[in-house]
């Protein structure tokens, strides 16, 4: 049985604390990179100063030169080599066990082992109170308007000791209230076993379970209906929040743990709560556009869908409801769970073998190869949806009279997943991958061009470098910076020597494992690969041209020359190869 202090255990906090500390030295290291290359002030993140978090956070552990090498043989595991973050996170262990044999009355240690006891007792003693967050404007477009108004996400932050306390509590909690969920519910859930490994659920399970369900029933159309909701975090009520944490702690499964425990976790759940309305906390922010300045955003707003909760007779007075919870917040992702439980009970209540019903957070799919049935289980979700005060996206139906408008909506009513054109579709999208009725998967234009986009972004960031007067490295230094940077994002750490063997993670390729060798698939990997090497033969050229234009001494001319020269990088290095390897 899971008790409260375990979770808050020394070696637990200390475990948080330091994968938030990687976090931070990576988050930095991208600052760093521009700021090797040119002296301009503007471009030097160590004169912004930390954060407050940050500097707290940095207080806690020693310099980042400080941090001890990680051993050679500890660099490598089962034969392949450690992902950066991993090598970080060994690195700042042994930094610690270090200090705590060689040193251990220096000042990061007494301040790290006095804060975690601050948290121990914070979440304990039953008398600390979360604080209300920062909010943090996030624009939902990649590029600002210049001319309309730009609709952002309200993103919160709250301090480093809250974010622990919510952590833990999201974690015991998670813990015990998982096993009472539905199983094709995937996000935000605790670990289970898949694959013979135990692992949180990913997006790529309930591309599994459908691919899996496609094979099942392989003869035929299938009937497909989807839903997204509308601003879900923003409008979610307090009250039906609460009542339905009552429910479940009254569970019997949830009785047999200690009720110190679930008091605790209640107090700072119901706190988490008690802090942040978005009708309170965010609609203000509208009207300040300093708040959208300080980010560096013109014209910002915080859309919401006050007209649709109004028309849809869910509340008299709106502007005194209890609505929203926090983005970005630890406990927000097992709220929605617990809130959407009663919508996956209702959908599934039918015990229908050939139903499947799979929901991501707030996004959700059903499948059905009877029309009838597929239509009444999409009803039992919309009126589920309905009773918890939420709101989707209007659901279009009939492909054919405007198949433009219908592909381009959220929210579809039935409609055939088939051969069957014009009042059907071959595909069906769900989590950034497109599923064909034949078994082939591709990826979502809009998550294809999101990627180009950060291509564009990167090397744009260091061509403004080259025409900085303050520029301190040559062209072939920003090029490979450049270069190397664009790898990373998109097949990881790849070097000549571990091409064939490496773990494709925390970039573009380990976000789409499940891609196969297909024509699809084929020609947006290629695409990809195309656009990144375009942009930086474009780079070239721009430093050619550069090169070529300035006036330099014959004694500096063979130098010169050297940055001249097409560094390739073949094909270990490309999205295709890396994304289907195991394919070719």
């Amino acid at each position: 049985m899971s008790v409260f202090k375990d979770f808050s255990s020394d070696r637990a906090i200390l475990e948080i604390l330091c994968k938030m500390r990687v976090k931070l030295a990576h988050q930095r290291n991208k600052d760093h990179l521009i700021h090797l290359h040119t002296s301009n002030p503007h471009k030097n993140y160590h004169k912004n100063g930390p954060a407050k978090n940050e500097k707290l956070l940095c207080s806690l552990f020693p310099s980042r030169k400080k941090w001890k090498t990680v051993l050679q043989h500890k660099r490598v595991k089962d034969g392949v080599a450690r992902s950066t973050s991993e090598k970080t996170l060994l690195s700042l262990h042994a930094t610690i066990k270090y200090y705590e044999r060689n040193d251990p009355a220096a000042d990061f240690l007494i301040k790290l082992k006095d804060f975690i006891k601050e948290i121990q007792t914070a979440l304990h003693a039953g008398d600390y109170k979360i604080s209300s967050p920062n909010i943090i404007p996030k624009l939902k477009e990649d590029k600002p308007s210049l001319t309309e108004k730009n609709i952002c996400r309200p993103i919160a932050s709250f301090g480093l000791k809250d974010k622990i306390i919510l952590s833990i509590t999201n974690r015991y909690l998670t813990t015990i209230l998982d096993p009472l969920f539905i199983e094709r519910s995937y996000a935000f859930r605790a670990k289970r076993m898949i694959k013979g490994k135990e692992m949180c659920p990913t997006h790529h399970e309930p591309v599994e379970e459908i691919l899996a369900y496609r094979n099942k029933h392989d003869e035929g159309s299938l009937f497909v209906a989807e839903c997204d909701m509308k601003k879900f975090f923003d409008t979610v009520n307090h009250t039906i929040i609460k009542r339905i944490f009552r429910q479940f702690f009254k569970r019997k499964l949830i009785l047999n743990y200690p009720p110190e425990d679930i008091n605790n976790a209640k107090r700072i759940l119901y706190d988490y709560l008690d802090v942040y309305t978005f009708n309170r906390s965010v609609l203000p922010l509208n009207k300040e556009q300093k708040h959208f300045q300080k980010f560096k955003i013109e014209k910002g707003e915080y859309g919401w869908v006050k007209d649709e909760l109004i028309s849809n007779g869910y509340y008299k007075n709106i502007a005194t409801a209890k609505i929203g919870i926090p983005q970005g917040g630890a406990l927000s992702g097992l709220i929605a769970n617990v809130v959407l439980h009663g919508v996956d009970k209702n959908v599934t209540s039918q015990n229908d073998n050939n139903l499947l019903y799979v929901r991501f957070c707030d996004d959700m799919l059903i499948i059905h190869p009877n029309q009838e049935q597929c239509v009444l289980a999409f009803d039992r979700y919309l009126s589920a949806i309905k009773s918890k005060k939420l709101v989707v996206h209007q659901p279009v139906n009939t492909p054919y009279e405007n198949p433009r408008h219908f592909w381009s909506e959220k929210s579809k009513s039935c409609y055939i997943w088939g051969e069957k054109r014009g009042i059907g579709s071959p595909w069906i999208g769900f989590v950034g991958y497109e599923i064909n009725y034949q078994g082939f998967l591709r990826v979502r234009k809009s998550s294809l061009l999101k990627e180009m986009k950060k291509q564009f972004k990167v090397v744009g960031d260091l061509k403004l470098i080259l025409k900085d007067p303050h520029c301190r490295s040559s062209e072939k230094t920003i090029y490979e910076s450049v270069a190397n940077r664009l790898i990373g994002m998109s097949v990881g750490r790849v070097n000549l020597w571990n091409c064939q063997k490496i773990k494709n993670e925390m970039c573009w390729a380990s976000g789409y494992r499940l891609l196969t060798d297909n024509k699809y698939s084929r020609i947006q990997l290629k695409r990809l690969d195309s656009s990144r090497n375009r942009l930086l033969l474009k780079l070239r050229n721009k430093i050619n041209k550069i090169q070529e234009s300035e006036s330099v001494e014959e004694s500096d001319k063979d130098e010169k020359a050297k940055t001249k020269e097409q560094i390739y990088y073949g094909y270990p290095f490309s999205y295709y190869y890396q994304t289907l390897k195991n394919e070719l």
